[in-house]
């Protein structure tokens, strides 16, 4: 007597039901997508000029969710004291401080390389020379003159920061 699994097997050989392996396959490769792009790899769409030329606005990014040390020029994807996600790079970390003079911007007493010409200051809370708080960092965009970053609402903390952009 044949055993139940070799009945099986003899009587659903793949080529009548291929289509559930198939189905089965894609299934399994859409869930691991979807562990991946919940947890481990966030996707997002640039918006504004903020960021330009380094990203232009439409642009999609990829970012790491998991959390990380962020270092001075890490580009993440974070949300702003708006509600609202906006890709930045980070110039200050916790403890750090922060100087605005005749349009450069100092960290710790050393210029922050600037391509984008002269960095001016924004109405808001932020006072110089400003201390970044610990647990919290000092985030501006590329093109500062069409940038709402912490020089108008101040360093943003790590639990704003959703990730750090791949490919930058």
């Amino acid at each position: 007597m044949k055993k139940p699994r070799e009945r099986f097997l003899k009587k659903y050989d793949g080529k009548k039901y291929g289509w559930f392996l198939l189905a089965k396959e894609f299934v399994i490769a859409l869930l691991v997508l979807t562990v991946v792009f919940n947890v481990l790899v966030g996707v997002s769409r640039v918006t504004g000029q903020s960021m330009e030329p380094t990203l232009t606005e439409g642009e999609i990014v990829f970012f790491l969710r998991f959390p990380m040390d962020y270092q001075r020029g890490d580009v993440v994807m974070a949300q702003m004291p708006s509600g609202e996600y906006y890709v930045k790079r980070i110039a200050a970390l916790p403890g750090d401080v922060v100087e605005l003079e005749g349009g450069t911007l100092f960290i710790n007493g050393e210029p922050l390389p600037q391509d984008q010409g002269q960095i001016q200051p924004e109405e808001g809370i932020v006072a110089y020379p400003y201390r970044v708080e610990e647990g919290k960092y000092f985030v501006l965009g590329d093109n500062s003159a069409h940038s709402t970053d912490s020089r108008s609402f101040g360093a943003l903390p790590r639990s704003s920061i959703r990730g750090r952009l791949l490919f930058c």
